[in-house]
């Protein structure tokens, strides 16, 4: 069996020193804005009252696990001899490395899906079943996330086990489950394609869909201030789904490249091209993902005003010390993002 078969790469052929330079350096950027970026959203959560929404909640939940995937994964790239070249990190180092940065990849990617599916829940009771959203009380919230945790903790170990450091054509490569069979490995990787794919997508899709019917939705109102708080929290939760979309948009956009060719390949691996320069496994594994995990704090900061003022507190906190940093501590009631 082919060594690297674990996500059909093979690599034949020697490239160009400025080849390796050009996707070690857009690794090591996109790696170190996405830890600066959601480590941001995590700071502005933890500082500003008005934040403590919910959805925000949830959100937040998803940028710890963008945090972990970007803290693992330039160290995850350096395992590998790229190009021929020796890797950044070798010996037990790298053996050790290979294992925790594909597990926590793992992790960080079952941890921000459920996530997702737990924000459009949670506006899906609140929007749709609005007397039911009592239920959702703290202790619940903070329950769903830990689940969060530990199912992705759990489901992630089989990526700790079966990573390892293989050599093939003098070349050094960081693999998962490279030495199981054809049969077993079609199975883990489209079951994991349906499970964390698919699936999430159709539900997010279908109760996004029953929500925007909730909203479109007239309903009879008494008097002239009623009518006004409906318009009211109407454009609100407008507001934040529209954050929501572009979130969701950006994850499902950023994997679909990895999560694709993993399964084309297993399919029809005889009608791909050799990725002779580590190309797709450096786009498709290294980068495409990352930059979901650069765009949500880019989304929050630039669509929530919440967000932004929040960040703009904090920067005021840092440069003009803490007797300005008051301005974002009140409390909104029944506010998201």
């Amino acid at each position: 069996m082919n060594n690297s078969s674990s996500y059909g790469f093979e690599h034949l052929s020697k490239c160009s020193s400025s080849d390796s330079t050009i996707l070690t350096s857009t690794i090591s950027i996109v790696s170190i804005v996405a830890f600066v970026g959601n480590t941001l959203v995590i700071v502005t959560f933890l500082l500003s009252p008005t934040l403590k929404t919910s959805t925000n909640y949830f959100i937040v939940n998803m940028a710890i696990s963008d945090l972990l995937s970007s803290s693992t994964n330039w160290p995850l790239y350096a395992t590998e001899g790229v190009q021929y070249s020796k890797p950044a990190i070798d010996g037990s180092t790298a053996v050790f490395v290979c294992k925790l940065g594909f597990y926590f990849r793992t992790v960080s990617q079952a941890v921000s899906v459920q996530s997702l599916l737990l924000i459009v829940v949670d506006r899906y009771i609140a929007i749709a079943l609005p007397f039911k959203s009592i239920l959702v009380t703290a202790r619940l919230r903070a329950a769903l996330q830990l689940f969060t945790w530990v199912f992705a903790l759990s489901i992630a170990s089989p990526w700790a086990s079966s990573s390892q450091i293989i050599q093939e054509n003098h070349q050094t490569f960081c693999r998962s489950f490279a030495f199981w069979g054809k049969k077993e490995q079609y199975i883990l990787y489209v079951g994991g394609f349906a499970i964390f794919y698919c699936a999430p997508l159709i539900s997010t899709i279908i109760l996004y869909s029953r929500i925007m019917k909730c909203l479109k939705r007239t309903r009879p109102v008494e008097a002239e201030e009623e009518e006004r708080t409906r318009m009211r929290n109407m454009q609100h939760n407008k507001n934040v789904l529209k954050v929501f979309v572009w979130i969701v948009s950006a994850f499902f956009i950023c994997w679909t490249p990895l999560s694709l060719y993993i399964v084309l390949q297993k399919l029809f691996t005889s009608r791909f091209t050799k990725d002779s320069c580590m190309i797709f496994v450096s786009l498709f594994f290294y980068i495409f993902p990352s930059f979901s995990s650069i765009v949500n704090p880019i989304i929050l900061f630039a669509s929530s005003s919440r967000f932004s003022s929040a960040l703009r507190n904090l920067f005021t906190c840092l440069t003009c010390g803490p007797c300005l940093c008051c301005r974002d501590r009140r409390v909104v009631p029944n506010s998201n993002l």
